[in-house]
């Protein structure tokens, strides 16, 4: 019997195959992709939902608002005035390198800057990516109002208002107030760390650097919520307020800065000088009435961006504008410093107040013949005498001693206790950067500066106000009030207070007296009187009135001055004389000062001729009224 082969299954049809393995993937992808979904919205939802909330809500620095800066009697001499910045914040530009360069050729085409410049301004690495960064800065309205209009296509750029600095009167006020600018790149980090943004501007000279503390205020933060664009939408919640700047009252009378500023030009113009300048104080406080420095310059060109080539023609100026020269230039007082000789000798026991010294028209040491002002001398003269018509001889001998009058003299070492107890050699101290120490020389310094050994004409030139001796116009101010006030050392100020918004007072600056002088008062008493000889007295000794009696007479003040004509290296005249600096210092009333004013006139010749009726104007206007004539704010 035949047996059946065993009977195989039935194939299975490939179709059948292949819709099974493809309903297996779908499953097994489906089953992936709930699985990914479930991920994204339960287990890594909330970091995701924080991950937009991040790019969507973001935190911003509002930049408090300047202070403004007035005179003592409220004129307004610093404002803030309405500007546009263009600025970028690198992390909301395109990530596409071409997308980001159309953004900065689009923004420089409107702007007028090339792409690579504003590209190398926001390049990584050298700003905060988070920070905006300041592109340029003011433009103007008609392109701030273009740039709004294009925001869509130009991500990362944002229009900031941005109030800038104007100054009424510039000119006036130039050094004094300083100006403000970008943050130098040398104090970027510093000032990032305390707070600052890197491109926001600070106060860079003047009263705007040295209150830069107080003029700034404090900047706020805000919680924001931007759109795509990186555009700020609608403000979340404020995290800190911002604190406005202090107003700053200055101890500057603007009237009489107007003044003192033409008056200082007209006495140039007469010398045909380059430079000059003028200080006047309060005796009785220390506080700084006006502060001119010539020449000057517009602090209103720093404002809104000085040009290279502007900014260029002022640094390279020989006659330097923008230095204050009123605090920072180091001149020979010349015979203004006679009252400190003066004042030593007095309190030293060298003379009483009645000692005559023979002033023969000059004196002979060491083979050396040294000269009188006048060639006749102007007889015996006792330390009032010898101020009222500045003889020389007198201050020869007591400042180094005189063989033929049988006075010993000073010698440099008790003259230098003096002069520092004025304020000589060292700083005032007036709240000002840039201000100068002055020099008061002594044996060290001239072998160690010169080389030299120490002569007895050195202590000569010295008691007269010459040789190596250089001091400030302020210092020269302060010296004059000191002797105005009968002898106390005040701090010289330029603010008197510092005021809320809304006129509150925050902080006022009450006079500091630095110390008192170690002279007598009858000391004091007697220098007095020779200074008010110096310009009341028709005659002092015979044939001699007060130096500057003849250009000062017509003027009706009771004023007490000196003049100052101090000598310096230059070119010789026809008589074989020297160029001289012409200076004076005075103060009034005699009686009663009520202000103290010194003048610096460079290459000015006489300090009688040129300086005298300059300080002479100034304190007839303070005193008898200064109309305000400024067309600016109160």
């Amino acid at each position: 019997m035949t047996t059946a082969p065993p009977a195989f299954p039935p194939r299975r049809s490939l179709s059948i195959d292949r819709t099974i393995l493809f309903v297996t993937l779908m499953v097994a992808l489906g089953l992936v992709l709930i699985a990914q979904l479930w991920y994204l919205q339960v287990a890594t939802g909330a970091q995701y939902l924080e991950r937009a909330d991040t790019n969507r809500l973001r935190v911003e620095t509002e930049k408090p608002l300047r202070g403004v800066i007035y005179d003592r009697n409220g004129v307004v001499v610093a404002r803030n005035v309405s500007s546009f910045t263009a600025s970028i914040r690198p992390t909301d530009l395109p990530r596409d390198r071409t997308a980001r360069t159309d953004v900065f050729a689009r923004l420089g085409s409107i702007i007028e800057m090339s792409p690579d410049e504003i590209g190398k301004l926001v390049e990584p690495g050298r700003v905060d990516p988070f920070l905006l960064t300041r592109i340029k800065s003011p433009i103007t309205r008609e392109r701030a109002l273009i740039l709004e209009e294009q925001h869509t296509r130009l991500p990362g750029v944002v229009v900031q208002f941005t109030p800038v600095r104007e100054y009424p009167v510039g000119l006036l006020f130039g050094q004094l107030l300083g100006y403000t600018g970008p943050i130098p790149p040398s104090q970027v980090d510093a000032r990032v760390a305390s707070g600052y943004g890197p491109d926001e501007f600070i106060g860079l000279s003047g009263v705007e650097s040295s209150f830069e503390d107080e003029l700034r205020g404090i900047a706020g933060r805000q919680q924001v919520e931007v759109d795509a664009m990186g555009r700020v939408t609608n403000v979340i919640e404020t995290l800190a307020p911002t604190i406005p700047g202090a107003n700053v009252v200055l101890t500057i009378d603007g009237s009489l800065q107007e003044l003192a500023y033409a008056s200082l030009s007209r006495g140039m113009n007469r010398a045909k000088s380059q430079q000059g300048s003028l200080v006047a104080m309060d005796p009785s406080t220390g506080e700084i009435l006006a502060m001119v420095s010539l020449p000057g310059y517009d602090n209103n060109l720093f404002a809104t961006g000085i040009s290279q080539a502007e900014y260029s023609r002022l640094a390279n100026d020989v006659w330097r504008p923008l230095f204050t020269h009123a605090i920072g230039g180091q001149v020979p007082p010349g015979s203004t410093f006679k009252m400190v000789t003066a004042a030593a000798a007095l309190q030293e026991r060298i003379v009483t107040p009645t000692t005559n010294v023979a002033c023969n028209g000059s004196i002979t040491r060491n083979g050396l013949q040294f000269r009188d002002w006048t060639l006749q001398g102007h007889g015996p003269v006792n330390a009032r005498q010898a101020l009222g018509v500045s003889c020389d001889i007198y201050f020869y001998s007591v400042a180094g001693g005189n063989p033929y009058s049988g006075l010993q003299g000073l010698g440099i070492a008790r003259l230098a206790t003096y002069a520092r107890a004025f304020g000589f050699g060292e700083k005032t101290g007036v709240r000002l950067p840039g201000e100068s120490a002055g020099l008061f020389p002594s044996p060290e310094w001239k072998r160690q500066a010169k080389g030299e050994p120490w002569y007895i004409g050195d202590e000569y030139n010295i008691g007269i106000g010459q040789g190596d001796l250089l001091a400030t116009p302020l210092q020269l101010a302060s010296m004059t009030a000191t002797l105005a006030n009968g002898g106390t050392v005040y701090r010289p100020r330029v603010v008197r207070e510092l005021r809320e918004t809304g006129g509150a007072t925050r902080t006022t600056y009450l006079p500091e007296a630095v110390r008192t002088l170690p002279v007598n008062a009858e000391y004091v008493a007697a220098i007095r009187a020779g200074m008010r000889d110096v310009t009341n007295s028709p005659l002092i000794v015979p044939g001699f009135a007060g130096t500057a009696f003849a250009p000062l007479r017509t003027y009706g003040l009771d004023m007490a001055g000196k003049t100052g004509t101090a000598e310096f290296e230059g070119p010789r005249d026809s008589k074989g004389q020297l160029p001289t600096h012409a200076l004076f210092v005075g103060y009034a009333p005699a009686s009663d000062p009520k202000i103290a004013v010194a003048v610096f006139v460079y290459g000015g010749g006489e300090g009688s001729e040129i300086a005298s009726p300059i300080v002479g104007e100034v304190i007839r206007a303070y005193l008898y009224g200064v109309a305000p004539s400024m067309s600016i704010d109160r």
